[in-house]
């Protein structure tokens, strides 16, 4: 399971990467139709999906407690009376 996360997080990474250079290509010479065209479509569709069921398993991960968040547990102590 772990393997799925971090190669999900990847292919994300490269498709936002991706998405960005297509952007600022399409903004240069957008005669080119970088972000007008099926495949780029496509790759978004696929991006936006990924990222829902990246963003999913995130949120099923923190309510359940399989990742850590940063935050620690209280420990409940007694009151000490001087």
């Amino acid at each position: 399971m772990r393997f799925l996360i971090k190669l999900l997080q990847a292919v994300l990474m490269v498709l936002s990467i991706m998405m960005m250079i297509f952007l600022v290509l399409d903004g240069f010479n957008p005669t080119m139709n970088f972000l007008r065209n099926d495949i780029t479509k496509g790759l978004l569709w696929l991006f936006s999906l990924l990222a829902l069921f990246d963003g999913l398993l995130v949120m099923a991960a923190v309510i359940t407690g399989r990742f850590r968040t940063g935050k620690k547990k209280h420990s409940h102590r007694p009151h000490r009376e001087d």
